[in-house]
């Protein structure tokens, strides 16, 4: 009789498992765990709390689609300008009222930094120094605002240019005076800008409110434009710096618009990413790499029968073998024994 261990009654012990051959005690090839299809990544994200994160996806989705498009209207606003910019600052002169029907009426899209020509003369005691002004290399000091009256039609605010900062910070130093007499300026329209609403400094403003500096004019005046200074004839030898041409740079608008819809995208992608992940978890999987590329078998337990078959043959094949000592000797009469000792020794 023979047990599991391989022994038999009334016998030395038998060979190791080792000593069976490779083969015996394997079964045929076994299924591995199925990995989990749409069902099961929709059934994780019918659950609570995959609801919940689900609303919360849709909420920064929305979120992200809504910046997405204010960046978007940024962008197309510095699209316009620069349009705008392109087509009207280098239009040759016309007089103001060809631009300009109404003294008193808004200035329309279309005439924004058109230039005008007109003759007059400067009033240089309603000039405003407009307080705050960056130049173009970012310094702040002050734009130089002078009302003009047009031969023969309203007072017109010109914009004559930048001067800097004085030492004190509080004023400038000095402000070069306008052309006197008859002078014929080039000028370009801009939109009124709107109140500040912050006390300033006698013969100072915060922005360049047009109804409230031509108010103390007393005069009629256009009051929803005013003009910067392109050129004017006779020049004088000292006079603020002109205005550069404005930025049409367009900014970083568009690629953060095309970001924030891409991210939209994106969490969605991710959660189900994480609910297929989950959805592995539970299947007793890590991931799509712990599946093996190819079935495999495994070695099955062998029943009492085939353990006694395999303990007779090994029994057998150790009796056809000489034994010294209760080890297997070797026969020097055999043709491939060698110089080995013989078995009596």
């Amino acid at each position: 009789m023979t047990d599991r261990s391989g022994r038999i009654a009334g016998q030395g012990s038998v060979g190791p498992a080792a000593d069976l051959p490779a083969t015996v005690g394997r079964a045929a090839d076994s299924s591995e765990p199925a990995p989990p299809g749409v069902r099961g990544v929709l059934a994780v994200l019918r659950e609570p709390y995959w609801l919940r994160m689900g609303l919360l996806v849709v909420a920064l989705s929305s979120a992200f689609v809504l910046l997405g498009r204010w960046q978007w209207g940024r962008h197309e606003d510095k699209v316009a300008r620069a349009r705008l910019i392109d087509s009207s600052y280098d239009a040759p002169p016309v007089p103001l009222a060809q631009l300009l029907q109404a003294a008193t009426g808004p200035l329309p899209a279309a005439a924004q930094w058109r230039p005008v020509r007109e003759r007059g003369r400067y009033l240089p005691a309603g000039a405003v120094d407009v307080r705050n002004r960056p130049d173009s290399a970012g310094e702040y000091g002050y734009e130089v605002v002078v009302p003009f009256q047009v031969d023969g039609g309203p007072v017109l605010l010109v914009d004559r240019g930048w001067i800097p900062n004085g030492a004190s910070g509080a004023r400038p130093d000095a402000v070069p005076a306008p052309p006197s007499g008859e002078v014929t300026v080039v000028a370009r329209l801009r939109p009124a800008e709107p109140p500040s609403g912050r006390p300033s400094p006698p013969g100072q403003a915060e922005r360049i409110d047009v109804p409230r500096i031509t108010a103390a004019l007393g005069q009629p005046a256009v009051t929803g434009a005013y003009a910067v200074l392109a050129r004017e004839d006779p020049t004088p030898a000292v006079a603020p710096a002109l205005l550069p041409r404005p930025d049409e740079d367009l900014g970083p608008h568009l690629a953060y618009a095309i970001q924030w819809w891409a991210g939209a995208i994106t969490v969605y992608v991710l959660l189900v990413v994480y609910a297929r992940k989950e959805a592995w978890r539970r299947a007793g999987l890590v991931g799509p790499a712990a599946v093996p590329p190819t079935r495999r078998s495994r070695r099955r337990e062998l029943s009492d029968e085939e353990w006694e078959d395999l303990a007779d043959e090994a029994v057998h094949a150790r009796a056809r073998q000489p034994v010294v000592g209760g080890r297997p000797g070797v026969d020097d009469h055999e043709p491939d024994a060698g110089p080995q000792r013989h078995v009596d020794q």
